[in-house]
């Protein structure tokens, strides 16, 4: 996949620490782009004992050694080894690490995520007007996984961790890009994680960043009718009531065979999956939004519900069932 470039101003410390970083010392994979980024390292006016014999080794020499001779150069130069430092900060030309300043852009965009993910949409992620989900796993997320029903992509001084791009296929897991998040004063910092798009983290200001962030949240304008009820499901049920009876609201929208119908899925624990569905009998989606939070305000047994077991020895419906319930077929 694509990688997007460096920012222009990045130390040559932190070019080394990057390939270092990306250095996979139990497969070997990456090495060949240390003994590369010693050499460069060289180039760019850095200088060791150690730097200067770790330019000049091959990748067909002892791992264990060359391990040991990038660790001292890294020592040698004052750069951190990898792992040790906090989101948030980049290594210092002359070594050592400082805050990194809030100069990247953000910018968010949901669009279609095509037939090959199965439909659907997707969030597209725009750092310096570079798209940076492809260049990581491949697609982005759902906006049901990052603004529905919470907006997960603001920012607190709690650092938190936040899928940002999926496989091509439509599958978190088959391909994975994270992110951390983390608020520092008037800056904003995303770490990436598994498959990043680049080797840098990236830093926003963060009173822009909130404002991207906000704007995202508040567009609907590319919602269909289905996708508006169910973020108004998502954002309205009543979730603790929901609990009271061991439930969770997994998710919203148009039964896969027929799109009369509005479905919703909800868990019973790690035991059975429940759909209900309701017909749109030409309803907008706000009028269908609130007739499915009422139903799944009543008590379950009140309502007309399929079931499935999770678990193979569940071969009768759950205890919370009523006579409207039926074993659902896929």
């Amino acid at each position: 996949m694509p990688c997007v470039s460096e920012m222009s101003g990045v130390s040559a410390e932190q070019r080394l620490f990057d390939a270092v970083a990306r250095w996979n010392t139990d497969t070997g994979h990456g090495l060949r782009a240390v003994i590369d980024a010693a050499c460069q390292a060289l180039v760019d006016g850095l200088d060791s004992p150690s730097l200067r014999e770790l330019a000049g080794a091959s990748a067909k020499d002892s791992s264990y050694d060359l391990h040991v001779l990038t660790v001292r150069s890294l020592e040698e130069l004052d750069i951190p080894y990898p792992g040790t430092v906090s989101g948030g900060f980049s290594v210092a030309a002359g070594g050592g690490v400082l805050r990194r300043p809030g100069v990247d852009a953000l910018r968010l965009e949901v669009v279609p995520a095509g037939d090959e993910a199965g439909g659907g949409f997707q969030v597209r992620v725009h750092v310096n007007d570079v798209e940076v989900t492809a260049a990581g796993a491949g697609l982005g997320m759902d906006p049901y996984e990052l603004l529905v029903p919470t907006n997960r992509l603001i920012a607190t001084a709690e650092v938190r961790r936040v899928p940002i791009a999926r496989c091509e296929c439509g599958v978190y897991g088959c391909g994975s890009t994270d992110v951390t998040i983390i608020r520092d004063g008037d800056t904003v910092h995303w770490d990436w994680l598994i498959e990043v798009p680049m080797s840098r983290g990236v830093s926003f200001d963060a009173a822009a960043y909130d404002a991207e962030v906000a704007r995202m949240a508040l567009d609907h304008s590319w919602e269909t009718p289905e996708r508006t009820a169910g973020r108004l499901v998502l954002r309205d049920a009543d979730r603790g009531r929901l609990a009271e009876h061991g439930l969770r609201l997994t998710w919203a929208a148009n039964h896969y065979r027929d799109h009369e119908v509005f479905q919703v899925a909800l868990q019973l624990g790690d035991d059975y999956r429940i759909f209900m569905g309701t017909p749109w009998r030409g309803r907008g989606p706000e009028e269908l939004a609130r007739a499915v939070c009422e139903e799944l305000a009543q008590p379950p047994h009140k309502w007309h519900a399929g079931w499935h077991s999770i678990k193979r020895e569940l071969s009768g419906p759950p205890v919370i069932a009523g006579r409207s319930w039926s074993r659902a077929s896929f």
